[in-house]
């Protein structure tokens, strides 16, 4: 006694329809792979020379942003004081969009 297979759904066919058309790539193509197939990427074009003063106004900007992390991380909470605020997981809503 044999049970009988539900419909297949939209998603799984199509997943097995994608695995199909790419297996029969493979075997038709003798010596042909997935990478052998796509397009090669664009070498990078080489980037320009930073100004001195765009250096300094980075390293100045990386100085004020690490100084601005230190006084947050420094800051002591009082003890017993509520938090910011409370996580609470919300149920995934089921039906039509």
């Amino acid at each position: 006694m044999s049970a009988e297979r539900p419909p297949m759904n939209r998603r799984h066919f199509i997943h097995v329809l994608a695995a199909s058309g790419a297996a029969m790539i493979a075997t038709n193509l003798p010596g042909a792979s997935a990478a052998a197939a796509a397009p090669k990427a664009a070498a990078p074009k080489p980037r320009k020379p930073v100004a001195p003063a765009m250096q300094r106004e980075l390293r100045n900007q990386e100085r004020s942003l690490a100084d601005m992390l230190k006084v947050v991380r420094d800051y002591e909470l009082p003890a017993g004081s509520d938090p910011a605020f409370t996580f609470r997981a919300m149920r995934a809503r089921r039906g039509g969009r």
